[in-house]
């Protein structure tokens, strides 16, 4: 009798991600993909879900793939040469209609896995969809991707889904999905909902956790951080000071405008321009001396690749290891699992380059040494 292969589904959202690099904090509604795609925002989330599977290639013949037509998953499928089953039919201009409508499906046919690939919108979807009937887990390609549902990377993703496949024992944790109103969001309002719990394949060293804010007691430390950036900066150096009230903590020490969710460019400790889209900051990093100053997530440990897309590959190989000062409260750090700091960038060559220790300023001239990988 041949074995029986594993059921995978397979739902991508193609304009997940598209936002970020071009500075919209998202791409929920059309009027905002519309405006991505007018500041010349290209799809992401395919390509990291082709990295994603590719930890999937070794197990090929093992798994039988239900998927949607096309940009949604058949036609990655096909490119990747895994034996599939479309199992919806998605409109031209895909939807979120579509992918709850799919998810629907997939969970009806007894998937023994459900990989989507998006962000917190996405996730929203999948869970209205099929609440806790499947195992879910989510491959990050969106801009905000706070919940609690996804892997640490595109890779860890597959890694995860290839334990399924393989038919090896998982554990299964119930994992919040939260997602932010992204009007609000752009307005520095930062407003969460909790949509409920999807059922997620779970180890530590592969999905990350829910997003946390810092403890009340970062506050104390943030007037130390800030005023020891201020004396160390240099003169004529443009300063890229990432997304976050921690990153931010140098604006305001210094009374300069800034925008809490975007990327600010500062240089000779005055504004040089708030919100910068990853081309604007490429167009300074090609043929400027460039610092870059961000804090981590709370509770998930990313320095690059979660909220703030501008700061791509090709301006992170530029910058360098050596120009990024990540910063952060001890009360931050303590929420950081396995005191590890992580890159998503899109560029394993990149990422690799990034890896390390990082001294993270927590005070005035207080550092922790933290890892990355």
């Amino acid at each position: 009798m041949e074995d029986r292969k594993a059921v995978i589904g397979l739902v991508i959202n193609p304009i997940a991600g598209m936002g970020g690099k071009v500075a919209l904090k998202g791409t929920d509604g059309k009027e905002t993909l519309d405006k991505a795609r007018e500041r010349g925002a290209r799809p992401e989330s395919l390509k990291k879900t082709e990295r994603a599977l590719a930890k999937l290639m070794p197990y090929s013949g093992q798994i039988q793939f239900l998927t949607v037509s096309g940009v949604m998953g058949a036609a990655l499928c096909e490119k990747m040469g895994f034996s599939y089953t479309p199992v919806y039919e998605s409109g031209k201009e895909t939807t979120e209609n579509d992918t709850v409508a799919a998810a629907a499906i997939i969970a009806e046919k007894g998937a023994d896995l459900l990989l989507f690939a998006g962000g917190d919108g996405t996730a929203r979807n999948i869970c209205q969809a099929v609440g806790e009937r499947v195992p879910v887990l989510g491959i990050p390609a969106g801009v905000k991707i706070q919940s609690a549902v996804f892997g640490l990377t595109p890779e860890a993703a597959g890694a995860m889904a290839a334990m399924v496949a393989q038919g090896l024992p998982v554990s299964m944790s119930e994992r919040e999905v939260v997602d932010l109103n992204e009007d609000e969001y752009r307005k520095e309002r930062v407003s969460s909902k909790l949509y409920g719990s999807l059922r997620v394949p779970y180890e530590p060293s592969y999905v990350q956790n829910m997003k946390q804010s810092g403890f009340s007691s970062e506050n104390d430390q943030m007037g130390g951080i800030a005023a020891y950036l201020e004396e160390k900066m240099e003169d004529d150096v443009f300063y890229a000071i990432g997304s976050g009230s921690t990153a931010k903590c140098i604006s305001r020490f210094l009374g300069i405008d800034y925008e809490l969710l975007g990327v600010d460019l500062v240089r000779n400790k005055k504004l040089v321009k708030k919100d910068v889209t990853e081309e604007e900051l490429w167009e300074i990093t090609s043929g400027n001396p460039v610092r870059i100053i961000v804090s981590p997530i709370g509770g998930q440990g990313f320095i690059f690749g979660r909220g703030n897309h501008q700061f791509s590959a090709r301006i992170l190989k530029v910058v360098g290891k050596e120009n990024i000062q990540v910063i952060a409260p001890e009360s931050k750090l303590i929420s950081i699992p396995g005191h590890t700091l992580h890159v998503d960038c899109g560029d394993e060559c990149v990422e690799k380059s990034l890896n390390g220790y990082y001294n993270v300023l927590c005070g005035y001239g207080y550092f922790h040494s933290f890892r990355c990988r």
